[in-house]
């Protein structure tokens, strides 16, 4: 604080206010700048999928993905559950994340890892925590495909046959 105080003596303070300024601007606001993705959202839809042994048509809604399959269709705690995804398009550098979300309890966001297992198809699998409070919790999957253009994004309500 001393050194502050010297270098803002009297005959340079207005000079040494702006080259402060400067700094703490660079110091706080230019990491943040650096580091958000700039990346457009090119489309953006939203839908509901009865989980059944059929695989959920996703390409009313949205113009890239076109089908989503969830095995076991119930959505069961402690188990491995499959997620499959079709596109309609896409290029070998493009790739697919894939995020749950608790929708009536939050239990943080569930990255799951897609792996391509062919031209246009992803798969990946998670094993969902327990809800202590709801045990007919509600998901909703975040699906995105990653492209050089933007991303598209779609937004499923996951209805298991428990929810009917």
């Amino acid at each position: 604080m001393i050194i502050v105080s010297k270098w803002l003596s009297a005959e340079r303070s207005s000079t040494s206010l702006v080259v402060l300024g400067l700094i703490l601007l660079a110091v706080i606001v230019l990491p943040r700048w650096f580091l958000q993705d700039n990346t457009p959202f090119v489309s953006t839809a939203s839908q509901h999928c009865q989980l059944t042994t059929e695989p959920c048509l996703l390409n009313q809604s949205s113009p890239v993905f076109e089908q989503l399959q969830v095995m076991p269709v119930s959505l069961p705690y402690d188990k491995p559950i499959t997620f499959n995804i079709t596109l309609s398009q896409a290029s070998a550098q493009d790739f697919v994340t894939l995020q749950l979300i608790g929708k009536t309890m939050n239990m943080g966001l569930m990255p799951i890892k897609l792996k391509q297992v062919a031209p246009k198809q992803f798969k990946g699998n998670v094993t969902l925590s327990y809800c202590t409070i709801d045990p007919n919790m509600q998901w909703q999957a975040d699906l995105r495909l990653h492209t050089a253009k933007g991303i598209h994004q779609i937004l499923i309500d996951l209805i298991t046959p428990n929810d009917t």
